[in-house]
């Protein structure tokens, strides 16, 4: 049997609504796309959507591979900050760095899940890292020099959308560099972390890619 798609190629939210030309009549009543039930639908068809067939399989087959890295073990990563805490995300898992979108709230549901936000058109789950590394973010204003964008990364099949307090640069990092995490590093951070390298005078946590994937679905699903 062939699979339904979770959301249609073309949703009413970009034909008719606030991404399309806006002549959707229930705009009238809704105001605007998130409001409405229909797309509130479509979010959660997203999250109850099953797996793929044979996605179990090629999973446990996928992390029974070695990480791939270059020949002298030096590989490019994004460094961003959540609160204090400087991290680096590897670029295969990098899909799209944007500027900041508010989180549409999804009914029913909180915490680690900020919501949905579009990008580009398409709907991706917005996730709170600094809940899941157990990172505090403090409650003033961001620096006037900070730089705080949308993140889309994405692995297999699983896509995911976190907002960062600022992002750096894409840095290369050798393999050679990292030393352990220091034990001042939040607890749940470490256990995704697969170590530290420094930089321009950071401690920056090299994010474990695999790890980072497997927790946010067992978190959020």
């Amino acid at each position: 049997m062939t699979d339904l798609p979770v959301i249609a190629a073309n949703p009413c939210w970009q034909a008719v609504g606030v991404w399309g030309d806006r002549t959707c009549p229930e705009l009238k009543q809704h105001t605007h796309c998130h409001n409405c039930p229909v797309f509130a639908a479509a979010g959660r068809r997203f999250l109850d959507a099953p797996s793929p067939a044979g996605y179990l399989d090629e999973w446990t087959a996928r992390l029974a591979e070695p990480v791939r890295r270059t020949a002298d073990g030096v590989f490019g990563a994004l460094v961003f900050r959540l609160g204090e805490e400087w991290l680096a995300l590897p670029v295969g898992v990098l899909v799209e760095v944007t500027h900041p979108r508010w989180p549409h709230r999804i009914p029913h549901r909180g915490g680690l899940l900020a919501g949905l936000v579009n990008v580009r058109g398409e709907l991706h789950l917005c996730v709170r890292l600094d809940l899941l590394l157990g990172i505090e973010r403090p409650a003033e204003p961001a620096k006037s020099t900070a730089r705080p964008r949308m993140v889309v990364m994405r692995r297999d099949t699983d896509r995911w959308a976190f907002a960062a307090d600022d992002v750096d640069l894409v840095r290369r990092v050798a393999t050679a560099d990292l030393v352990t995490a220091p034990p001042t590093l939040a607890r749940a951070a470490a256990r995704v972390t697969r170590g530290v390298v420094h930089r321009d005078g950071r401690a920056i946590g090299l994010l474990d890619e695999t790890r980072l994937f497997e927790a946010l679905r067992e978190r959020v699903r």
